[in-house]
């Protein structure tokens, strides 16, 4: 199923900020959950990785690592985590973003969450 990019865009942030939410409750779990702050590491991400890799087409490198230090450094802004817990709670969420990846894929035929990895269920 084709989607509009700023639809895809928008699915996209709001499903990362979903994983995020996941990664913050099983590692880090205070009260009350952050949904106004993972919108905004979700937008921010997103935004950067469409910018860089879909604008300015970047090497991929560069293009998903500069987001991904946007998720950190703002995760540690708004958390204020250790770094280990930092580092759990990124893997939580990454892992959580990769299920949710496998889940559209199979079910939907989408690959915005990850353009260059079609890993299909059934």
């Amino acid at each position: 199923m084709h989607l509009n990019p700023a639809l895809e865009l928008l699915i996209s942030i709001c499903l990362m900020s979903v994983t995020i939410l996941v990664g913050w409750r099983v590692v880090l779990g205070t009260k009350p959950l952050p949904v106004v702050q993972s919108l905004i590491i979700a937008a921010v991400a997103n935004l950067l990785g469409k910018l860089f890799v879909s604008v300015w087409h970047l090497p991929p490198a560069l293009g998903y690592s500069l987001p991904t230090l946007s998720f950190f450094i703002l995760s540690y802004l708004f958390f204020k985590p250790t770094f280990p817990k930092l580092i759990a709670y990124w893997l939580v969420g990454f892992a959580t973003y990769l299920i949710t990846h496998v889940l559209i894929y199979s079910a939907f035929g989408w690959t915005f969450m990850f353009p260059f990895w079609k890993a299909k269920l059934f």
